[in-house]
């Protein structure tokens, strides 16, 4: 919990820092919606958890803030979990389903591609294992880090491959496991309002 304390000003500043970005180069600036598949996992140093999938849907908000950099809110819905099967016994199944808000800084490199990373924070909607509601034996909120590429188009596609690790442990009362979220996701956007022609070029 101590992290999750510590990280949650970050977050918040990150997203009080994005607001005044809506009144500066709105060239790129515009309002999507996304959505892509994903494995996720759960972490843990004494279980080995095998990968799920997934899936991501929500809106993004594109901001160009400068030259070569945009800053990316976004709102998502997230389908994910892991599996484990112990010894000689049947596989078991865990869905985790949370709304995200995801803030990520992305750096172009050329026109098109591009390089990003930020910080997330999901609310947990509800859990599962085994088609049995577990939701009240999970924090109700997740941490977490990006690292990322994309590729931006100019016709409003984007694609990006992105990896999110947890950094706040899931269980509540664990003393013991401590596990953490792991996704790895591949979207395509598209924005579909974009406030201002684009008209400046990145090199």
């Amino acid at each position: 919990m101590h992290s999750s304390n510590t990280l949650r000003p970050l977050f918040w500043t990150l997203f009080v820092l994005s607001i005044p970005a809506f009144g500066q180069r709105a060239s790129r600036s515009g309002i999507g919606l996304k959505g892509g598949l994903q494995m996720a996992t759960t972490r843990t140093a004494i279980l080995r958890y095998d990968p799920v999938p997934g899936a991501v849907l929500g809106a993004y908000a594109p901001i160009w803030v400068g030259a070569r950099l945009e800053l990316q809110p976004e709102l998502l819905i997230s389908a994910q979990g892991s599996s484990i099967k112990p010894d000689e016994e049947t596989r078991q199944t865990l869905r985790l389903y949370y709304v995200q808000l995801p803030i990520n800084m992305k750096v172009f490199v050329s026109n098109v591609l591009n390089v990003q990373a930020g910080i997330q924070a999901g609310r947990l909607l509800a859990a599962s294992a085994d088609h049995e509601d577990v939701t009240d034996r999970y924090q109700s909120m997740d941490i977490g880090l990006n690292l990322g590429a994309g590729m931006d188009f100019a016709s409003g596609m984007d694609l990006t491959l992105r990896y999110c690790s947890g950094l706040t442990p899931m269980l509540v009362d664990d003393d013991i496991l401590f596990p953490t979220n792991r996704t790895l996701q591949l979207t395509a956007g598209y924005r579909m309002m974009r406030f201002k022609k684009h008209t400046r070029k990145r090199r």
